[in-house]
């Protein structure tokens, strides 16, 4: 059975006894309950940790272009900011040429040719408010398809929305955050007991277990010369 917010935001009243299946939520309970649960999707993206979902962005970068936009409009990537990138690769004529995710502030702790063309070696990653940016570098010297892996900001929710777009094991943990989240907008902080706390760590723990674990230990100081590289890569 498909659960829309409604009867979602319901069940988190419901957990800290401020609503029943019989009695409709007062005046703006609903409308808040909504704010609140989006402002929560909202603060997960700051780190990327408490999203779990992971999805796989393709775009088309041209010679000499530097940056790649995400936001969830007005970018060259409308799917939200990149929360967390995992992994990102390059693929030109069926091969694939794996880059390596840095900081901007690692990136800037060293000199470099800014102009400078090439066969992309790292994806640098710069967090801004309702955006996320990806400077490749070099940049590319020719036409390539660029494939991210990563979390993304979820989608704020409308009041017509369904709970299928997020997996169960999550709607199960918003469910608790949301409901102690509401609890102290209730003024019913007492009604947010040791036994919800428990249930809420438990989902929280079950939901994290799906996130990826970052394996790579690949080691970039052999790859500063972008010539060789090229070389060793066979373009």
């Amino acid at each position: 059975m498909v659960q829309t917010v409604k009867q979602f935001v319901d069940d988190a009243y419901q957990l800290i006894s401020a609503g029943s299946p019989t009695v409709p939520l007062h005046g703006n309970d609903f409308n808040k309950g909504l704010q609140f649960l989006n402002e929560l999707l909202s603060s997960y993206s700051g780190t990327g940790m408490m999203i779990t979902v992971d999805q796989t962005i393709t775009v088309n970068v041209v010679a000499g272009q530097m940056n790649v936009t995400f936001a969830a409009s007005g970018a060259d990537v409308n799917q939200g900011r990149l929360a967390n990138i995992e992994d990102a690769w390059l693929v030109l004529t069926g091969v694939t040429y794996p880059l390596i995710p840095v900081s901007d502030h690692s990136f800037f702790e060293q000199y470099k040719y800014d102009p400078l063309q090439g066969l992309p070696i790292y994806a640098i990653i710069t967090d801004q408010i309702d955006m996320t940016t990806l400077r490749l570098y070099p940049a590319p010297s020719q036409l390539y398809e660029l494939n991210v892996y990563g979390k993304f900001e979820l989608a704020p929710f409308v009041a017509t929305s369904v709970m299928s777009t997020l997996p169960s094991y999550y709607v199960r943990f918003l469910r608790f955050a949301l409901a102690r989240d509401l609890a102290f907008y209730k003024g019913r902080a007492e009604a947010w007991t040791e036994k919800l706390e428990k249930a809420y760590v438990l989902a929280f723990d079950d939901m994290m277990s799906v996130s990826n674990r970052n394996l790579n230990i690949t080691n970039p100081i052999d790859n500063q010369l972008n010539g060789a590289y090229r070389v060793r890569a066979g373009i």
